[in-house]
């Protein structure tokens, strides 16, 4: 179970994954960067306006992953391809015989497998190296974030679970409170003996728990309490906080995505603020209201589970500061100054994010080196070939198997020794006790086992030949190429029937081989000259 474990994390693109996280983190920052220095310009606007920005942000930096993922716009590179910043696997060369068939001899469709490195430093998703680990840290950091988050919900629910409707004297400062700030919808009301301010849990439908025993609290500082409150739900910064926890889990390690975080939730409180004044409150007493309710709770911090209090979300000093100063615009019904800014943040981010611009130097260079590779790779090639163009078939089956052969963990290696030595019915049981194992010290290729069934073929081994040919269609039934082979190797043995099933069955699988369809004609004349030549006989016997 281990074997398969491992096999399967060392079938994941580790680098690919770590280069999507790095380059979705980058545009963040650059992200959470115009956002700032938008809100900086904009200090002369309303918190309303401020706060506008920052939940466009939000959103943005969560559209952020998938559209790297789906969307060909946001899918340009901002760094070099992570994948190029490590050691890359043994190349592959290609061998032609005849039939115009490719025989790999390094690579094929069979068993995915370790090298022997890479088995013999421990399992195959160790060998990925540092990326791999890098991933999974991403996926610990953010998993414990939405933990949290878990954690706030069901401590939310469970408060309010044993809270109890709040007296009757709540209910029409309440409808006041809420009819002031122009919010239509119904809001729960309750108490608490577990807190000592007003808090607002939920998201999608919040509730407002106020202290057990408030009733008898002044009506003006009851009246500034549901203010703030239902401020936070016309707001829906439930559901915004909500999607701040989301956006923290993906960017947990990303130091401006928590500051973009923080500089929304510290514009809502200020947008709640002057809700509260807006709908009449005196700023200085307001001011005083808010310095008590801090001294009163001594903790700042309060239960995990509480969307806010109304202390809570900013420096108090700052809030009352803004509070106090009659020069802050106020109004809240007045977005255009946020629609705006969301526009301009747009239209910076966009182009940033479709262009060329993020392009590095080194990235650059990578593609220089790249293209220099490929050239020289092309050029490599050619040589072979002309190398090769004299070398016949056989020749050219014999260096490739003469490579294979030197490697311990090829199980068409290990297979070929035991025909050597024991003969092909003992090589078969070898095999089936080979492809049982799961402890991935073996390798199976299908180009291997194609040049160990060619390399007996052109030896005149036909039986061996067969027999090779045979285990590589049971290993790899979905490859044309495999019954191509053991067509081959029937005909050759002139056994003309089979080799036309065969030959059938690899046409089907490959409809577009012209190599596989002149053997089928060459088949079939063959077969045609038999039965004449079978009837002939039985002629002059007679």
């Amino acid at each position: 179970m281990n074997a398969g474990l491992g096999g399967w994390l060392a079938g994941v693109p580790w680098a690919g994954i770590l280069g999507l996280v790095l380059d979705v983190s980058i545009k963040a920052a650059l992200v959470c960067a115009i956002a700032g220095i938008a809100t900086l310009l904009m200090r002369g606007a309303s918190a309303n306006a401020r706060s506008m920005v920052w939940v466009f942000t939000l959103v943005v930096l969560l559209a952020l992953p998938l559209a790297q993922l789906i969307s060909p716009i946001w899918n340009l590179p901002v760094i070099p391809e992570v994948g190029s910043w490590f050691a890359q696997g043994v190349g592959t060369e290609a061998l032609v015989v005849p039939g115009e068939k490719s025989i790999d001899a390094q690579d094929g469709i069979g068993v995915a497998t370790q090298s022997r490195a890479a088995s013999a430093s421990g399992p195959a998703f160790l060998a990925e190296g540092w990326h791999a680990w890098a991933i999974l840290a991403w996926l610990v950091g953010a998993a414990l974030t939405l933990c949290w988050l878990a954690v706030r919900t069901a401590l939310g629910r469970k408060i309010l679970a044993r809270c109890t409707a709040a007296d009757e004297e709540w209910a029409d400062l309440l409808e006041e409170s809420a009819a002031r700030l122009g919010l239509d919808r119904h809001v729960r009301l309750f108490e608490s003996c577990e807190i000592g301010a007003a808090v607002t849990v939920g998201a999608i439908n919040p509730a407002i728990v106020v202290p057990a025993g408030s009733a008898e609290w002044p009506a003006a500082k009851r009246r500034y309490i549901l203010s703030h409150e239902l401020a936070h739900i016309k707001r829906r910064d439930g559901l915004v906080e909500v999607l701040a926890i989301v956006v923290k889990s993906i960017y947990w390690f990303n130091p401006l995505v928590w500051l973009a975080v923080k500089a929304a939730r510290v514009e809502r409180e200020r947008d709640c603020d002057d809700a509260v004044l807006n709908a009449g409150a005196r700023p200085s007493d307001y001011a005083m209201f808010l310095m008590d309710i801090a001294a009163d709770l001594g903790n700042p911090r309060g239960p995990v589970w509480q969307l806010s209090t109304i202390s809570q979300g900013s420096n108090l000093k700052e809030r009352i500061m803004c509070i106090l100063d009659p020069k802050i615009d106020r109004n809240r019904n007045r977005r255009r100054a946020g629609i705006v800014s969301c526009a301009i943040v747009a239209s910076i981010i966009v182009p940033l994010s479709i262009s060329g611009v993020w392009q590095t130097q080194a990235q650059a260079q990578e593609k220089c080196d790249k293209a220099k590779k490929e050239t020289q790779l092309k050029e490599k090639e050619m040589k072979l070939k002309k190398e090769m163009s004299g070398v016949s078939s056989k020749e050219k089956i014999e260096m490739s198997w003469k490579k294979i052969s030197q490697s311990e963990n090829s199980a068409a290696v290990l297979i070929h020794d035991a025909i050597e030595e024991k003969g092909v019915d003992a090589a078969e049981k070898v095999a089936m006790k080979l492809m049982q194992a799961e402890d991935g010290e073996v390798y199976f290729k299908e180009g291997e086992f194609n040049t160990l069934g060619y390399y007996y073929l052109y030896g005149k081994k036909l039986d061996e030949a067969i027999a090779i040919f045979k285990l590589n269609v049971k290993m790899n039934p979905e490859s044309w190429n495999v019954y191509d082979s053991l067509g081959e190797a029937f005909f050759a043995a002139g056994k003309c029937e089979k080799a036309r099933a065969l030959y059938e069955k690899s046409l089907a699988l490959n409809p577009e081989s012209e190599s596989g369809k002149k053997m089928l004609a060459k088949i079939d004349e063959k077969c045609s000259l038999v039965k004449v030549h079978e009837s002939g006989e039985e002629d002059d016997n007679e």
